[in-house]
C-alpha cells in the first residue's frame, strides 16, 4: 500500500494540472510521451504565457542536470488562482513545473481516495487500513487552510513509507508501458511545488532522487519567495 498510498500525493498534483494550465487527459500531458515532439496547436490551447512564476522556477543549468541536456523550448505555461504551471520540451525529454497554494491541492485528494478506494490494488487489510486513515485524515479537506494542506501532504507522506516530518516525495510514474517518468512534490510554506520530468530510459534511483530533490528544493525557495 505504501507505493498506492504516496501516489495520493503525486495524483492530486497531476489531476490540478488543468488548474497550473496543463491538460487532464488519461494522466497527463507531463506524462504523454518518453521521447516528446512538439505538439501541434490545437483551438483549446491556451496562449503561452512565458512570465507564468513556474517558468522562473528552474533554471536552464537545473533543466540541462534532470535531462542531460538542454531543455528550453516553452510549450504550455500558464495559470489560475494563484496556480502557475511551465512546461519545457526538448528532442528526448519533458519537463513540467507545477506550484500552487496547497489548500488548492487539497480539494482534489478525496476525490483521488474515492479512485483507490475502488482500485483492485487495494485489497489487504494493511491496504485498507492505511486508506482509511488517509480518508480519515482528508476529511474537510475542502476548507482545509494552506498550513494544514502543508500538514496533510507531510502525514500522507509518512503514510506512505516516507520518513517521519518530511516535506519532499519522489516517486516513479508511468510514462508509457515501458518508459518511466520521475514526479516529485513539496509542500512548505503554503505553497505546493512539482517537478515531473521524463527522459528515455529513466529509472529511479539514489542518485536520481537527490538530483530531483535537490533541485525541487531551489525551485520551492523561488516559488515561497513570490
Amino acid at each position: 500500500m505504501t507505493t498506492r498510498l504516496l501516489a495520493v500525493v503525486a495524483a492530486g498534483l497531476i489531476l490540478l494540472s488543468a488548474c497550473g494550465g496543463g491538460s487532464d487527459d488519461s494522466k497527463s500531458d507531463a506524462t504523454a510521451s518518453a521521447t516528446p515532439t512538439t505538439p501541434s496547436a490545437t483551438a483549446s490551447a491556451p496562449p503561452i504565457d512565458p512570465e507564468q512564476i513556474a517558468c522562473k522556477l528552474v533554471t536552464p543549468a537545473e533543466r540541462a542536470e534532470l535531462a542531460g541536456g538542454a531543455v528550453d523550448e516553452i510549450i504550455a505555461a500558464s495559470g489560475t488562482a494563484g496556480s502557475s504551471q511551465c512546461r519545457w520540451q526538448s528532442a528526448v525529454a519533458l519537463i513540467q513545473v507545477t506550484t500552487l497554494p496547497a489548500k488548492e491541492w487539497a480539494k482534489s485528494l478525496p476525490d483521488v481516495v474515492k479512485q483507490l478506494e475502488s482500485s483492485s490494488d487495494v485489497g489487504s487489510d494493511a491496504q485498507q487500513k492505511d486508506l482509511a486513515a488517509a480518508k480519515k485524515l482528508l476529511e474537510g479537506a475542502g476548507s482545509f487552510t494552506n498550513a494544514e494542506a502543508c500538514d496533510a501532504f507531510v502525514t500522507l507522506a509518512e503514510l506512505g513509507g516516507g520518513k517521519k516530518g518530511q516535506t519532499t516525495t519522489v516517486s516513479s510514474v508511468p510514462i508509457t508501458e515501458t518508459e518511466q517518468g520521475i514526479s516529485a512534490q513539496t509542500c512548505s510554506g503554503g505553497e505546493l511545488t512539482s517537478i515531473i520530468y521524463s527522459i528515455p530510459g529513466l529509472k529511479q534511483s539514489t542518485e536520481v532522487d537527490q538530483t530531483v530533490t535537490k533541485i525541487l528544493a531551489s525551485a520551492q525557495k523561488r516559488a515561497t519567495k513570490n
